[in-house]
């Protein structure tokens, strides 16, 4: 929110709150506007613009999610050792393309996700199509606040899915999001629930969460993750399997050409705990790549 005088003395931070007419404020203005272009293309990256600069320029980690709205192009991959000393490949990881349709609504889908077991080709197979949608709800951008605030739905689909050992079923990730940064060190925190439309007992306890903690160095963000995928008692180090660190390096932006950026991660996931390994996987080589327009 910004209050102005008539001479321009009187201002207050930028932060959005749910209930306030602002974000209906923003569509009106931002569509009387032609700055990139005629027509509704331009209207929309004007649109895209102005929302990203309400908000902070934290980079996205590896596994959790966050809480800014993203515009970009993203594919990750992941090289996975499982209990038995297999790998298994999972390309793509369900991440894919990322659009921000509103003044704080953004709307994602994914690219091809194949899963590859080198020596087994009975088991390979791509995954169902996933989408999400998330709402910031409030905002401050860095030099301010430093925080957001977002929910988000995620759904996996098995819409195209080839693989013989995954149930063939929807599944559905509500999930918050917030994160708060204090100058260059910054962290974010998702808290979820998982649900199939059937056979809801084959996911386990239907809680978990992921921790971020990044430090900003010029181009380069170590950052370090914890990641769970069955339940919330494992912020204790106990209970279901399916407890990761990872630690990671993301690198950029780099700006090529008016709004478009690259930045690139690299990381290694471990579990944490024996039942991790024994039903999920000991360790997993991931990168990712992101194209942002």
């Amino acid at each position: 929110m910004v209050l102005l005088s008539t001479r321009g003395i009187l201002r207050a931070d930028t932060v959005f709150w749910p209930g306030e007419e602002i974000a209906v404020q923003d569509i009106v203005e931002t569509m009387n506007q032609a700055d990139y272009g005629k027509g509704w293309i331009g209207k929309w990256r004007k649109m895209t613009e102005e929302t990203r600069n309400r908000q902070t320029t934290w980079l996205t980690p590896l596994v959790t999610e966050t809480p800014r709205l993203e515009q970009r192009i993203r594919y990750d991959v992941y090289d996975q050792t499982l209990p038995n000393g297999n790998k298994r490949w999972d390309m793509g990881a369900g991440k894919g393309v990322n659009l921000i349709v509103g003044p704080t609504l953004e709307f994602a889908f994914s690219l091809p996700q194949y899963i590859y077991y080198p020596g087994e080709g009975r088991l390979d197979g791509f995954r169902g199509e996933s989408f999400l949608i998330k709402n910031r709800i409030m905002s401050s951008p860095e030099g301010q606040k430093n925080y957001v605030f977002s929910v988000m739905l995620a759904a996996h689909s098995p819409l195209g899915q080839t693989l013989p050992d995954y149930p063939a079923h929807w599944i559905w990730d509500p999930i918050v999001l917030f994160g708060k940064g204090f100058g260059n060190f910054d962290f974010m925190i998702n808290l979820g629930s998982q649900w199939a439309d059937g056979a809801n007992r084959t996911f386990g306890i239907p809680y978990f969460y992921n921790i971020a903690l990044q430090y900003r160095i010029g181009y380069v963000t170590p950052t370090i993750e914890i990641n769970s995928t069955s339940s919330i008692d494992q912020l204790f180090f106990i209970g279901a399997p399916g407890l990761f660190v990872t630690p990671e390096v993301l690198v950029g932006r780099f700006r090529f050409k008016d709004d478009w950026k690259l930045y690139f991660g690299i990381g290694y996931q471990i579990a944490i705990d024996k039942k991790t390994v024994e039903k999920e996987y000991s360790n997993a080589f991931v990168v990712k790549f992101h194209l942002l327009f």
